[in-house]
C-alpha cells in the first residue's frame, strides 16, 4: 500500500479549514483549495512535528472512513439481504429434494453494521431450539450478534461434521 503523502495531508487539513460547516454548493473546489494551500504561510516552513501531525490526522481520518464505509453502507446491507434470499431458496430446494433439515443464523461482525441479524430454518427445524434446548431462536441470534461484535474479526473457516 502507498504511504500517506504530505501534500495530501496538507490538502486534507486545508479542506477542513475552509469547507467545514458549509453546504455542498458553497464548498471550494479541489483546485481552489490547492491554490490556497500553496500560498498559505503555515504550510511553507513546517517543522517535522507539524508534518507528522498532519500526516497522522489524515491517516486517522482514512482509517475511520474505511471502517465506517462498510459499517453504514446501505448497499452492502442490501447486497447481503439479496444474497441471503438466494441462499434461502437454495436451502428450501435442498430440503425439498433431499429431505434434510437446515437452520441458519447470520449476523454482522461490526457493532455499527446496518444489516439485521436473522435466523432461518427449513420445515420446522427451528422448533428444536425451543423444544430440546429451551432457547428461542431470537435469543440465540441476539447472543450471536453480541459474540460477533465482541470478537470483531472474521475467521473464514468451515467445519464439517458427519453423522
Amino acid at each position: 500500500p502507498c504511504s500517506t503523502q504530505l501534500t495530501n495531508a496538507i490538502i486534507h487539513d486545508k479542506v477542513h479549514e475552509v469547507n467545514e460547516g458549509h453546504p455542498c454548493r458553497e464548498k471550494l473546489s479541489l483546485q481552489q483549495i490547492q491554490d490556497l494551500a500553496r500560498v498559505d504561510p503555515k504550510y511553507q516552513e513546517m517543522t517535522q512535528d507539524e508534518k507528522d501531525e498532519l500526516l497522522h490526522a489524515l491517516t486517522e481520518y482514512q482509517a475511520l472512513k474505511n471502517m465506517s464505509i462498510h459499517a453504514t453502507n446501505s448497499a452492502v446491507a442490501c447486497d447481503a439481504q439479496s444474497m441471503l434470499e438466494h441462499v434461502f431458496k437454495i436451502l428450501d430446494g435442498l430440503a425439498l429434494h433431499s429431505s434434510i433439515y437446515v437452520c441458519l443464523f447470520a449476523t454482522c461482525r461490526h457493532v455499527y453494521d446496518s444489516s439485521q441479524p436473522f435466523w432461518y430454518g427449513t420445515d420446522n427445524v427451528m422448533d428444536i431450539w425451543e423444544d430440546v434446548m429451551d432457547l428461542e431462536p431470537d435469543e440465540i441470534i441476539h447472543k450471536l450478534k453480541q459474540w460477533a461484535c465482541m470478537h470483531g474479526k472474521s475467521k473464514w473457516r468451515v467445519c464439517y461434521h458427519h453423522c
